[in-house]
């Protein structure tokens, strides 16, 4: 039955289920838990531990249930741990008169404990002794102890007795086992060796040649202590041991280490020598190695061949260039590039039992033309202090002089340049021939620029989308040289052919300067900044077709902007414009162009359109006669103006009451007559 109970405990478990006691009444409401229990991991020396129980909305009281006594029992929520391991664990609330009982399912795991360790303190001890026994750290765990030493030289360890080999200081390290309930552990302590240093005597550094003794016997050292010597050579290719021997095999240097072993109570010692090995000197002479003077056309290269010094070693000789960039070496070649004086040194690396000889040097003069690099041009304004001639680099020693091809301009006197007057003037800087260099020269430009300008304030500008400023307010100057404009942001506002042009909306920095004119210079360069305001959008105008002698009103377009309106025809002859009123003249088309000013968010706009003016009709009158009437009709007029007389007295269009007798009618349009007719009224 409890294998049962307990294969159901692990099942429920792994599948996060919540298991419900029954309620004692029928009308117990639902136990809810609110959080799920967290797995609990501690260590087996807490012996006992308290756990937290889930949340629910009960107050039922909670305990706990474990699936594997051997690891721990349980006491409410109070467990106490028994053994290492991993079990199962449920959390069981009581049903109340309220609420059912309910369960949850978690895990415990129980860790090898971390022991308390204590003791094994530093100790001090002296060398004769020769043994000493440990004894063990203090600790919570029963795991067995081991040692090690950290430096056999000093001591050694076997089993818990350490045996003292020198004098000196050495770890001892501990080692605890690790057991079923704790983990391993460790303490180290610090073993003082004391032990006297025995006097040595003198151990003499020596020097030997290759050629000579190959080996010497060595005397070991005076010393009061009896331990047994024994040497070391830093470098066997060179000094080589055989015993208490040193054998010379190479040229070089080594240090020979006598060590004394510990005996009698006394500690260990070294003393040190230095053997020096040297090498046989080589017999050299300069047989052809010898100055070389030769000419170097400009701006070629030379080889230029050369013989090594004599040697009885068989070491190659190397040779070195003072400056590669005069001539460089190539075997036994010179590769000369320019001009000038170097000294190249031979040199023979040691070699065998030969030592290294040289440096060996002979001057190797090239004669030719210098090429010397350009001066940079000047730019002066008048009357600025005089300038001291900086002459170029040379490998001559020939005396320098300079003229100007325009004195007036810049004048030369005692190694300067006077800025006289403006304009240009060619510098020429010269040097006479010598014995070893061509004469040479160079020259530069100097310009002298007039007086700067005094430049005002640059007010700020603004400018429409689309807008073009061809002539920007500039700040004020006594000069009257050209503003030269430029950008800060092309994508906002753009300058071609010195015109400012409005690209889109937004903000940009405008640099000027003003270019030289008469007495005056280039002047500073000033920046202000330029606001390019947005187009407005505005509803679209469309064209028109009017009638010569017609009139009509512009109806006002919509806009986000509330500049003013205003329109100009292309050709007044054929339609005119008055404020917002085009009277059409003649047959003909004329472009309406409709402006709005700018303000002070929007930027200026125009729009065009057209109007297509057509003749009127030929204005036609008459006129008839009736019992005491005249009656008069005009046509095609609309618009223009009409006068009607009868026997000279102005009239009416339409009927006119007149009294019996001849009429003569008239009719005048525009001023011009178009009916002169005679009636007889009865």
């Amino acid at each position: 039955m409890r294998t049962k109970v307990t294969a159901l405990l692990l099942t429920s478990a792994l599948l996060g289920a919540l298991t419900l006691v029954a309620a004692p009444t029928a009308n117990a409401a639902l136990t809810i838990i609110s959080s799920r229990p967290e797995a609990t991991v501690t260590t087996i020396e807490k012996r006992t531990i308290t756990l937290t129980p889930p949340t629910s909305n009960s107050p039922g009281a909670w305990s706990v249930e474990i699936t594997n006594p051997a690891i721990a029992t349980a006491n409410g929520l109070t467990l106490t741990l028994l053994s290492v391991g991993s079990t199962v664990i449920r959390y069981v609330q009581a049903a109340t008169a309220e609420y059912n009982g309910v369960s949850d399912f978690s895990r415990l795991t129980v860790n090898p404990g971390i022991p308390t360790i204590g003791g094994f303190n530093d100790l001090t001890v002296n060398l004769s002794q020769n043994f000493i026994n440990l004894t063990p750290p203090t600790s919570t765990s029963d795991g067995v102890w081991t040692y090690e030493s950290l430096n056999p030289a000093i001591a050694t360890v076997s089993g818990n007795t350490v045996a003292l080999r020198d004098g000196g200081t050495v770890q001892i390290r501990a080692n605890q086992a690790i057991t079923q309930k704790w983990t391993t552990a460790t303490k180290t302590m610090t073993l003082t060796i004391n032990a006297p240093a025995p006097t040595i005597g003198s151990f003499s550094d020596i020097t030997l040649s290759i050629d000579s003794v190959s080996k010497v016997q060595l005397t070991m050292p005076k010393s009061n202590s009896t331990g047994a010597w024994t040497l070391t050579s830093s470098d066997p290719s060179v000094v080589g041991l055989e015993g208490y021997t040193i054998v010379a095999l190479k040229t070089g240097t080594a240090t020979i280490t006598a060590k004394q072993s510990p005996a009698g109570g006394f500690r260990s010692a070294s003393v040190s020598m230095k053997v020096t090995i040297q090498a046989v000197a080589p017999t050299t002479a300069l047989g052809e190695f010898k100055d070389i003077t030769t000419e170097l056309d400009p701006g070629a290269t030379k080889l230029i061949p050369f013989k090594a010094p004599t040697s009885n070693s068989p070491a190659a000789w190397v040779f070195t260039s003072s400056d590669p960039t005069i001539a460089s070496v190539n075997g036994l070649n010179l590769i000369a590039t320019k001009p000038g004086t170097i000294t190249l040194t031979a040199t023979q690396a040691a070699t065998g039992n030969y030592s290294a000889s040289g440096p060996i040097a002979i001057k190797v003069r090239i004669l030719g033309k210098q090429t010397l690099t350009a001066l940079p041009n000047v730019t002066k304004l008048v009357g600025d202090p005089a300038l001291k001639i900086v002459y170029p680099t040379s490998l001559s020693n020939g005396a320098w002089s300079a003229t100007s091809s325009a004195p007036t301009i810049v004048a030369i006197n005692n190694g300067n340049m006077q800025f006289d007057s403006a304009g240009r003037a060619i510098i020429t800087l010269s040097q006479p021939a010598t014995d070893t260099y061509t004469a040479t020269s160079i020259t530069f430009e100097v310009l002298v620029i007039g007086t700067p300008p005094t430049i005002g304030a640059f007010n700020p500008l603004a400018v429409g989308v689309g807008e073009k400023l061809t002539t920007p307010v500039t700040p004020q100057s006594n000069s009257t040289g050209k503003w030269i404009f430029a950008s800060s942001d092309p994508t906002i506002v753009s300058i071609v052919d010195n015109v400012i042009t409005g690209v889109k909306a937004g903000t940009a920095i405008i640099s000027a300067y003003q270019e030289p004119a008469g007495k005056y210079g280039q002047s500073p360069t000033v920046q202000t900044n330029i606001t390019v305001k947005p187009a407005p959008v505005i509803s679209t105008f469309t064209n028109k077709a009017m009638v010569a002698g017609a009139s009509q009103t512009i109806a006002t377009p919509t806009s986000q902007s509330t500049g003013a309106w205003s329109y100009t025809s292309s050709n007044p002859a054929i339609a005119r414009t008055t404020g917002a009123a085009i009277t059409a003249v003649a047959a003909g088309v004329t472009t309406i162009t409709a402006t709005q000013a700018a303000t002070a968010t929007f930027a200026g706009i125009s729009r065009t359109f057209t109007v297509t003016v057509t003749a009127a009709p030929t204005p036609k009158a008459s006129a008839f006669v009736g019992k005491g009437i005249v009656k008069v009709y005009v046509n095609n007029v609309t618009g223009m103006q009409v006068v009607v007389k009868i026997n000279g007295k102005t009239s009416k269009v339409g009927i006119n009451k007149v009294t019996p007798g001849k009429k003569i009618v008239t009719v005048q349009v525009q001023g011009r007559l178009i009916l002169n007719k005679s009636l007889t009224v009865k």
